[in-house]
């Protein structure tokens, strides 16, 4: 009965103090544009190092699902969202708030966002067990294959353009790869300096190449098109309770979330579009959308908030983490010592189970906390970005230094901003090059335990109707995007489907 040990361990109080700090901060970052889930678990990873595995899981856990609440605050009130998730919240959101019911659209958004993240955790607690029975069935090779599957599958996904995506898994492939090669011996990538003998640690790569280039990046965007900051005035817990009218954008929403979640490189974003046109073409009155349709608010949030649980479901069970941010709490992970797969549910079974009430205990912890402190995540709208983004700066080099306390990390972290800086600055997604960085290791080590098994001969990699299977789905995760990228270009004229309703 682990899962009745991990729901004590999980209600613990030590546990749900955890998860309260993680939901405040989680809102917060939300709130702010520019930020998100991801930079913030990175942020938190140096701080954590010491502390015991459920309690700063637990914390991370909270604060990434409070995050795609917290964006739709924002969405919301000034008609900037938080997140890429949140983007089609504004849609309808703004309207809401412009009309005066700004408090009604919030309470919306935190009741399907319990909904959805609940619903996500349902399918999280029912699939990831057996999918990880699944996994100790397949031996190095196929986890080679299924690493590189996992890879091309997001480079391919990612943006318009699906060789920069492949680029950009590359990128952190090759920072995955600095240090001794523990097969042969040599020392590679290091430059000559001692300090990168051992790799690069995966939270300071993450706070330079991850966090440091967004917060760099937000500074340069224009906010010419934001809307003024409208004042909640009405009954946010009225809007709470009015979620359950509509059952079928609810229930929609989830079901999007929860699918898209576990496929690798789709991402919130797509998810929350996906479940805004959905609702949009299901709806008797679709002319109402982008004018305040409640269930334009209720679709999205309730998919961006299934998608967290759902994208844990690949990356708990096979090691594939489902997203950006799913590859960074993976990173988490193997910090405490915990290697995702079967091992993980054998060793550590009671643990899975807390953090998948952890989950629970986060989607209900961030209603209480949105209603209590409403008014002040509210008020963090109004902050000038230009306070808020050197501030998170310098607490991203306080935990920097705090990771290995040697100053060089400091050089590491610039280093790996500019280069992420750089990247963003050309459209190079940074998804692939977080799930290169945490796919790595496991496909190196894989690939030569997989040719030390065979003798060094290269067929194993070919031998099993498994094998035959991850390879298919490789070559279309490859081909797949760019014979899509073709065919748009040659019969849509390269233009978008689906366009952005009036605001």
């Amino acid at each position: 009965m682990n899962w009745v040990q991990g729901l004590f361990m999980a209600i613990s109080p030590v546990s749900i103090f955890a998860v309260f700090l993680g939901v405040f901060v989680g809102i917060i970052i939300g709130v702010i544009p520019g930020i998100g889930a991801g930079v913030g678990l990175t942020l938190l990873l140096p701080f954590l190092m010491n502390q015991p595995a459920l309690i700063g899981l637990a914390l991370l856990l909270g604060l990434w699902a409070a995050d795609g609440y917290g964006a739709s605050i924002s969405s919301i009130l000034i008609n900037v969202p938080g997140g890429s998730g949140a983007v089609a919240t504004c849609f309808d959101g703004y309207p809401m708030a412009r009309q005066g019911k700004a408090g009604q659209a919030i309470g919306l958004s935190m009741g399907a966002s319990l909904i959805g993240g609940l619903f996500g955790t349902a399918v999280l607690m029912f699939l990831a067990p057996p999918m990880a029975e699944f996994a100790i069935k397949i031996g190095p090779a196929e986890y080679t294959l299924l690493g590189l599957t996992g890879l091309t599958m997001v480079g391919g996904l990612s943006g318009d353009d699906p060789i920069k995506g492949v680029v950009s898994a590359a990128v952190g492939l090759m920072l995955s790869f600095v240090g001794y090669d523990l097969t042969t011996g040599f020392i590679r990538y290091s430059f000559g300096q001692k300090y990168l003998y051992g790799g690069i640690e995966f939270g300071l790569a993450m706070i330079g190449l991850f966090a440091i280039s967004s917060l760099v990046e937000s500074t340069q965007e224009e906010e010419e098109d934001a809307g003024y900051r409208v004042r909640v005035k009405d009954s946010t817990i009225k809007g709470l309770l009015a979620t359950v009218k509509y059952p079928g954008a609810v229930l929609r929403g989830s079901l999007v979330g929860t699918v898209l979640g576990a496929f690798p490189g789709i991402g919130i974003g797509v998810s929350s579009m996906m479940s805004y046109s959905i609702e949009q073409k299901v709806s008797k009155h679709p002319e109402t959308f982008g004018n305040g349709a409640p269930e334009g608010v209720i679709g999205p949030e309730a998919a961006n908030n299934a998608v967290q649980p759902a994208a844990l479901i690949p990356a708990l069970a096979l090691g594939i983490p489902g997203s950006s941010t799913a590859a960074i709490f993976m990173g988490a992970l193997m910090m405490y010592g915990l290697k995702p797969g079967m091992d993980l549910f054998k060793t550590s079974s009671a643990l899975v189970w807390a953090l998948f009430w952890s989950i629970v205990v986060a989607s209900f912890m961030y209603v209480i906390v949105g209603l209590a402190f409403g008014n002040f995540f509210a008020s963090i709208t109004g902050v000038p970005i230009e306070y808020l983004i050197p501030a998170t700066i310098l607490v991203s080099f306080v935990g920097a230094f705090a990771m290995d306390g040697q100053s060089t990390a400091w050089l590491v972290v610039i280093v790996l901003g500019f280069i992420g800086f750089m990247m963003r600055a050309h459209k190079y997604p940074m998804g692939p090059a977080v799930l290169g960085m945490v796919l790595g290791d496991l496909i190196e080590r894989n690939f030569n335990r997989a040719l030390l098994i065979s003798d060094h001969s290269y067929k194993i990699f070919f031998s099993g109707a498994i094998n035959w299977v991850l390879w298919i789905i490789l070559v279309l995760s490859i081909f797949g995007p760019l014979a899509w990228s073709t065919v748009k270009k040659l019969f849509l004229g390269g233009g978008k489907v689906g366009a952005k309703p009036a605001a």
